[in-house]
């Protein structure tokens, strides 16, 4: 009984302790994440990222919680083509300031799809995109 307590007790703790990791990203790194089933839940939480495809899911959404800031990443899985009418592939000329675990390294792309002001590369399983782009990739998009 008592293996049974200090187990339990162990558990409570590493779930304190993983809700705090949450606390110390939003203070000390100034960013959440959140995950999202759909496209439309996406869309509903207030994430304007309209290139997203229908087919999208297991979608993971990092933002910075920086007054008036827009800097954000999503990690999706989907196995559709992003939308031409929105996208275009063009030269890389900007990067996400931060790193989103399991997304593809932006640095290592020579080239990004340009998808109005977010940036959008291959991922394992989907696509990865952050937000804002340079404007010189962003003047390049359908979606401008």
């Amino acid at each position: 009984m008592a293996s049974l307590a200090l187990a339990t007790t162990g558990m409570l703790a590493f779930g304190s302790l993983l809700a705090g990791c949450a606390v110390i990203d939003q203070v000390a790194y100034k960013r959440q994440s959140a995950t999202f089933d759909t496209r439309t839940a996406l869309a509903d939480s207030g994430v304007d990222a309209p290139w997203v495809p229908g087919d999208a899911g297991d979608i993971r959404v990092t933002r910075t919680t920086v007054p008036d800031a827009v800097d954000a990443a999503v990690l999706l899985t989907s196995t559709q083509a992003l939308d031409p009418d929105m996208c275009v592939e063009v030269p890389r000329q900007s990067a996400l300031s931060y790193a989103v675990d399991d997304a593809p390294d932006a640095y290592k792309a020579d080239t990004v799809f340009a998808c109005g002001t977010w940036s959008v590369i291959p991922s394992a399983d989907g696509w990865f995109g952050w937000t804002p782009n340079n404007p010189g990739e962003a003047e390049q998009s359908p979606a401008r």
